[in-house]
Formats: C-alpha cells, structure tokens, sequence
C-alpha cells in the first residue's frame, strides 16, 4: 500500500512538472508522410498520450469483463459450488434421516415382546435405499444383542465390512465374540484373518483378529497379531493387551517395554477376554 502510494506520488510530481514545462513553450510537432502533413503542440501530443491510454485501459477492462471464457469459467465454478451445496444438504439431511431411524431402533429395542424378526424387518424397511453409516449399523447390532440375537449381529457386521471397510464396525465386531458361542466365535477369527489377508498392513484389524484369537484362547496366534499392531503403530490399547497376554504366559521378559507402557495404558478398562492362566 505505501509502494503505490509513492509511485502514485512520484506520477503525480512528473506530470505537474511536464505540464508546468508545456505550459511555458508548449513546442511544436509536425509530421509529414507523402502528401499527408499533421503539426500540433508538444502539450496537445502530452494530453493526447494519457487519453489515448486511458482509453485503451478502459477498453481492455471492458474486454476483459466480457470475455466468454471467463464468463463460461465462472459458470463452471458456479455449477460446482452449487452442486457441493447438494450434495452437503444431501449429506445433512441423510444423516438426520438415519439419527430419527436410530432413535425408533432404540424404542424398538427396548419395548418387551421384540424379537429378532421385528429387529430385522424394521431395517430391512427403514434402510431401503439408504447406505447406512456406521453409528446406524452399531444401532442395529445392540438392538440385536438386547434381544438376544448376537449371531444376527455379528452377521449384520460381516454384511457391512465386506461391503464397504470400517474400522469402527471391525472393532465392534471383535467385541460381539464374547457373546458368541465358542463354536461362532472361530468362524468370526477365519473371517477376521480373511479380511488380513486382503489388509496385512491394518492395526485396527490386527488387534481385532488378535482379540478374536484370544476368545478361542489361541494365545500364540494372539500374541503374534498384537506384536504386529503394536510394531505398526504403537497404540497403547494393543500394548496393554499385549502386556496382560505376556503376564498370563509368564512371559513378561519378552520385551520389558510393554509392560512399562501396560502401566500407563488403561489395562482395567480391557473388555475382559479370556486370559491364560
């Protein structure tokens, strides 16, 4: 800003300087080209300058403005802002659809008399046409759990990560092991280990295949698939598992870091497993 303002200055000073000049001997021009002659003052010349540059700015703005390419740029840009807003108002108004279907889900639940049957045709109504999000899916699988139905959540889960991934759903669907049977509880571990085929690298997974191992009590597959999650991004719950899995093997001097971080961790909170004894 005080850049321009000292080159406007400076513009300023030239031209009352040059016109203060003009004034006093405005000189004389003339050209002549064949039998075409044109004279007229140095002044005249000056003034005729700045106007005729004047008018070619003017006039470049005005192309400029009215340029179809940037008209049918600005339309473009209007179209995608405008179908961004659709599809944000489309989101909103889908996510409040679905926190209304969680609500009635709720009230199903809990009324006395629900079966598994009513749980099933309430979704199947109220889903259709929808891809419902992972709050909506965690809904139904309590739902499920409170009228004693887990085989039909743990199915609901395994529809929903084949279709589209969720660590969210993975790490709920570990949890439901321990309302299954023991039978149940090894089909969802070769599940779990087919999905780690296809995600080797995943520590959302691992620990949830690592827990499914443990509810079938295969403490070495656990002790594998924890030591994987935790070398790939360290996260405490994983080393707290870790820890109170090497604790009930007595195999504490493994690695005596995870139990330096097990203390820190929140190791009471664990969903309670079953441990070696």
């Amino acid at each position: 800003m005080i850049r321009f303002f000292l080159y406007a200055l400076l513009a300023i000073v030239l031209g009352l300087l040059v016109t203060l000049a003009l004034a006093r001997d405005p000189g004389y021009l003339l050209l002549s080209w064949g039998n075409v002659t044109f004279e007229t003052s140095l002044f005249a010349l000056f003034v005729a300058s700045i106007l005729l540059l004047l008018a070619l700015r003017v006039l470049y703005l005005l192309l400029a403005w009215f340029n179809p390419l940037r008209w049918l740029r600005s339309g473009r840009q209007w179209s995608a802002a405008r179908a961004a807003r659709r599809a944000l108002n489309a989101r909103n108004d889908s996510l409040e659809e679905q926190a209304e279907v969680i609500h009635r889900l709720e009230s199903l639940a809990a009324e006395s008399g629900t079966t598994s049957a009513s749980v099933r045709r309430f979704w199947k109504r109220h889903t259709r046409g929808m891809t419902p999000g992972d709050d909506l899916v965690s809904a139904c699988a309590h739902a499920y759990l409170q009228v004693g139905a887990p085989a039909e959540a743990v199915d609901l889960l395994e529809t929903t990560v084949n279709a589209r991934w969720s660590d969210v759903l993975v790490r709920r669907y570990s949890l439901l092991s321990l309302k299954q049977t023991d039978a149940r509880a090894v089909q969802q571990l070769q599940q779990a280990e087919r999905w780690l085929a296809q995600r080797p690298e995943d520590a959302v997974l691992l620990l949830a295949t690592a827990r499914l191992a443990l509810r079938v009590t295969l403490w070495g597959k656990a002790r594998d698939y924890l030591e994987r999650c935790v070398r790939l991004n360290g996260d405490a719950e994983a080393y707290a598992e870790l820890a109170r899995l090497l604790q009930g093997l007595r195999e504490e001097e493994r690695d005596p870091r995870l139990l330096q971080a097990a203390t820190r961790a929140v190791s009471a909170a664990l969903p309670p497993f079953p441990q070696p004894q």
